[in-house]
């Protein structure tokens, strides 16, 4: 047996003026822009720094790995496969290579950074989400990609 719907009777609305929430509205306009862009600034930020750790990680592996050429490649391709596979885009053994090197340039720029990466807690590395602390790096990561590409690194 069917349920008998509630009837949907409309919410009571005080009688406003329709200039009367102008200024009310505006502020909170600027409220919801400004918060959705410091929660995209600290994405960017985490994913910025993420990159930079990740491409320590790979670093730290290869200096216990065997010889650099071909191993590194390969190091790479197989990573890329897993990740990808658990995590989807954003880790192609192009980008890889990317974090890798963003790593190797900014190493010695970051200051917050000089303990080894194992050492580290999630909460160590990554600013926090109010944004007033944005840490070393003030550029989203396609930005940072962009600077891999100058061959001058200062």
């Amino acid at each position: 047996m069917k349920k008998p719907s509630a009837s949907k009777k409309p919410l009571p609305t005080a009688k406003a003026k329709p200039d009367s929430l102008k200024g009310l509205l505006t502020k909170v306009r600027q409220l919801i822009h400004s918060a959705r862009r410091g929660v995209a600034t600290v994405v960017d930020t985490f994913q910025v720094m993420t990159n930079f750790e990740i491409g320590r990680r790979i670093v730290e592996h290869e200096q216990k790995g065997a010889k650099r050429a071909a191993y590194g490649a390969e190091l790479l391709k197989e990573l890329s496969a897993r990740l990808t596979e658990e995590f989807g885009r954003g880790f192609s053994p192009v980008n890889l290579s990317h974090m890798r090197r963003f790593f190797l340039v900014w190493q010695e720029r970051v200051q917050i950074f000089q303990q080894p990466a194992e050492k580290l807690a999630a909460n160590q590395i990554f600013q926090s989400p109010s944004g007033k602390s944005r840490g070393p790096f003030t550029l989203s990561w396609t930005h940072y990609v962009l600077l891999l590409t100058i061959k001058d690194p200062d």
